[in-house]
C-alpha cells in the first residue's frame, strides 16, 4: 500500500487488512466487522440548508463521536446529499418535507424524453457534491466517499415515475433504452469528475460506511432489482450496470433485498467487487457467499420484516457462524433495528453485540 496520510496512520493495520479483503487473490483468514456505534460529540456547525445540516451532523458525529474499538472502522468523509441528486441534475424539481427531499417526476410521458441531453456535472445537487469533494480534498487527508449514486434504472424511475417506466418496458422499450443511455453517460462524467477531485483519497462505497480502495470503481444502488423479474432486470438494468462496471474497473452494488432469483443476474456483472443488502429481506448470507465467490458481501439488518431477528447480536452471531475460509464477509452492525410490532426503532446494545464475536474475529 502507498504511504498513508498522517490522519490515517493509526489505521495502517486495518487498511492493510481491508485492502486484502477487497483485492488480494486470497481472502483474509477472518471476516471484517464494523459497528455504527457513537458516543456524544460536540455539536456540529450550523447550516441554514436542512439537507446540508443533516449531512453535516451525521458526518460530524461519525468523526468526533465514533467508537472504533475492536472493529475494522476507518474514518471517512461523506459527499452524500441525497438519493435524488442525479435526477436533480436533469431538472427534476425537489420537494422538501422535514429536512428530507424527493424528486418530482420530470416527464409525464416517455416521448417527452426524446432529445434529452446529458446535463453539465456542475448543476444542482450533483454540482454541490462535487464542490464539496474539492473542498474536502483541499482541507483534509481522509478518504472521501462517493455521492449517492442510484442506478441508471432508478434515476429513470425518478424522472418518469415507477409505474410509467415499468409499463414502457413493454410498450416502448426502445425509448427506455435511449433514456438509460443518456443517464449512463451522465454517470460516467460525474464519477470521473469526482474521482479526479478526490484523487488518492477516492473511496467509492458510500453505503454502508466502510472503507473501499479506488480499485472498487463505483457504487450503485439498484433497489428495483427486487421489483423486476430477472428477465426484465437483465434487459433494462444489467447492461448499464455492466457498462459502468467495465468502464470503472469495478462495481459495488447495493439493493435493499437480494433474493435467490437475483443471484444469476449478479453473477453476470463484470468486475463485481461487493454487494450490500438488508438480510432481513434477502436470501441467506451463505447462499449469497456461495453464489458470488471472491465478492465482498457486507450485509446489515434493519427492516426486520421478512426474516425477523430479536436483536442485532442474534443476527450477527448467525451471520458470523456462516463464514467459511475463503469468504469475504463484512457484516455492518447498525445502531438501531426496526421493531415491526412496536413500529419503532430499537437501539442496539453494543456491549451485548461484542459478546457474540469469536476471539478469532475480535480486533484488539
Amino acid at each position: 500500500m502507498k504511504t498513508l496520510s498522517e490522519p490515517l496512520a493509526p489505521y495502517a493495520e486495518t487498511l492493510s487488512f481491508l485492502h486484502d479483503l477487497w483485492l488480494s487473490e486470497r481472502a483474509p483468514e477472518r471476516p471484517a466487522l464494523v459497528f455504527v456505534e457513537t458516543t456524544p460529540a460536540p455539536p456540529p456547525p450550523d447550516d441554514p440548508d436542512p439537507l446540508r445540516a443533516r449531512a453535516l451532523a451525521a458526518q460530524h458525529a461519525a468523526l468526533h463521536g465514533r467508537v472504533c474499538e475492536g472493529t475494522d472502522y476507518v474514518p471517512l468523509l461523506s459527499t452524500n446529499n441525497g438519493t435524488e441528486a442525479m435526477a436533480s441534475a436533469f431538472g427534476a424539481v425537489l420537494q422538501e418535507h422535514d429536512g428530507r427531499y424527493w424528486a418530482e417526476r420530470l416527464f409525464h410521458d416517455l416521448h417527452e424524453a426524446d432529445g434529452l441531453e446529458v446535463p453539465p456535472v456542475e448543476g444542482a445537487l450533483v454540482g454541490e457534491a462535487l464542490e464539496h469533494t474539492r473542498l474536502l480534498r483541499q482541507h483534509t487527508e481522509l478518504p472521501i466517499m462517493s455521492l449517492d449514486l442510484q442506478s441508471p434504472l432508478t434515476v429513470a424511475t425518478q424522472l418518469l415515475g415507477v409505474s410509467e417506466l415499468f409499463m414502457a418496458m413493454y410498450d416502448d422499450p426502445r425509448r427506455v433504452h435511449a433514456l438509460l443511455e443518456v443517464i449512463t453517460e451522465f454517470f460516467i462524467r460525474v464519477v470521473e469528475t469526482q474521482q479526479a477531485s478526490a484523487g488518492e483519497f477516492w473511496a467509492p462505497v458510500f453505503w454502508p460506511g466502510i472503507w473501499s480502495p479506488p480499485e472498487v470503481g463505483l457504487e450503485l444502488a439498484d433497489d428495483y432489482m427486487l421489483a423486476l423479474s430477472p428477465e426484465l432486470f437483465d434487459e433494462f438494468s444489467l447492461p448499464y450496470l455492466s457498462r459502468l462496471a467495465e468502464h470503472f474497473g469495478g462495481l459495488f452494488l447495493h439493493s435493499c433485498s437480494i433474493y435467490s432469483r437475483n443471484l444469476p443476474s449478479l453473477k453476470k456483472v463484470p468486475n463485481l467487487r461487493g454487494i450490500n443488502s438488508d438480510l432481513s429481506m434477502s436470501c441467506p448470507v451463505r447462499e449469497i457467499l456461495d453464489a458470488l465467490p471472491g465478492v465482498v458481501v457486507t450485509p446489515h439488518i434493519y427492516m426486520n420484516k421478512e426474516i425477523t431477528h430479536p436483536t442485532q447480536q442474534v443476527w450477527l452471531r448467525e451471520t458470523l457462524e456462516a463464514w467459511r475460509p475463503g469468504d469475504r464477509l463484512f457484516p455492518y452492525v447498525l445502531a438501531v433495528m426496526y421493531d415491526p410490532p412496536a413500529k419503532a426503532e430499537v437501539a442496539t446494545d453494543f456491549a451485548e453485540v461484542r459478546k457474540v464475536i469469536p476471539a478469532s474475529v475480535r480486533r484488539t
